[in-house]
């Protein structure tokens, strides 16, 4: 075994980007003090500044492509139905049109967009995030933060569970298909195809609970000694502190503007 292989693991893990490399804890404050900015200052130049950049960090991260077409996603769909609902029906007095017993006015349109804005600013914050830091580095950050183990494997293993359970149920639908089962087509007939995959799916994730169970006590997870890591990630270095200094203080700031009516 080489010794460059052995030194891997005693150097802090890298993603190869500066944002990236940043600790967990750093990105989570940074992007829910940008999303808290979003709340906190009134009218629409806000939120929609904090959105553009979340783009624009995400390109700076070098996974810009992927985040923007999932955020132009989720303001396609999550944006849109929110912005129609509330502008639908906020009343108002300046009514721009009427569609049956709904009267859409110029004060739904714009507490619609703001409402819309901040909400899309919110899941921003959490897409980006997850985009920016896979979840085992959050969870071994707050590890060596205090929180104890099981919590940390409690809450990895549930957002852990949603990935296989997705990659399962794609196995046994691409096995139905091969068999002659017809699992596209009109909703109806992909409800019908989705209920008999249900039983293998759940049946496979009963099979790996047993078996992370057992890799666990193989392990001695439940061992009082503290344990030790694999990974080590980089503390909090100088640039951490510039970026969270300056996304608090900027969230601090709009809210105590918010509170004391500057706006």
């Amino acid at each position: 075994m080489s010794s460059e292989f052995i030194d891997g693991f005693r150097r802090p893990a890298t993603q190869g980007n500066g944002i990236r490399d940043l600790n967990p804890i750093t990105v989570l404050v940074a992007l829910a003090s940008l999303a808290a900015i979003a709340v906190a200052i009134p009218g629409l130049l806000a939120p929609t500044l904090i959105c553009a950049s979340f783009v624009v960090i995400a390109f700076c991260a070098g996974i810009g492509p992927s985040f923007a077409s999932t955020y132009a996603k989720l303001f396609a769909v999550v944006g849109l139905i929110l912005f129609v609902l509330r502008a639908a029906f906020i009343p108002g007095e300046q009514i721009l049109f009427e569609v049956g017993p709904i009267a859409v006015s110029m004060e739904g349109v714009i507490e619609g967009a703001r409402f819309t804005l901040v909400v899309m600013a919110m899941c921003g914050a959490v897409t980006l995030f997850f985009s920016l830091i896979p979840m085992k580095y959050l969870m071994l950050a707050l590890e060596l933060k205090g929180m104890t183990p099981k919590a940390s494997y409690v809450i990895l293993a549930s957002f852990q569970s949603i990935i296989d359970l997705g990659k399962n149920a794609k196995v046994v639908m691409d096995a139905q298909k091969s068999r002659g089962i017809e699992t596209e087509g009109s909703i109806a007939q992909r409800v019908r195809a989705f209920v008999p995959i249900l039983a293998p799916v759940f049946l496979a994730a009963m099979n790996e609970t047993e078996e992370r169970a057992l890799a666990l006590d193989a392990r001695a997870f439940n061992s009082r000694q503290a344990h030790s890591h694999l990974v080590i990630l980089h503390g909090i270095r100088t640039r951490d502190i510039v970026v969270l200094c300056a996304a608090v203080t900027l969230a601090a700031a709009s809210i105590l503007g918010a509170l004391l009516t500057w706006y």
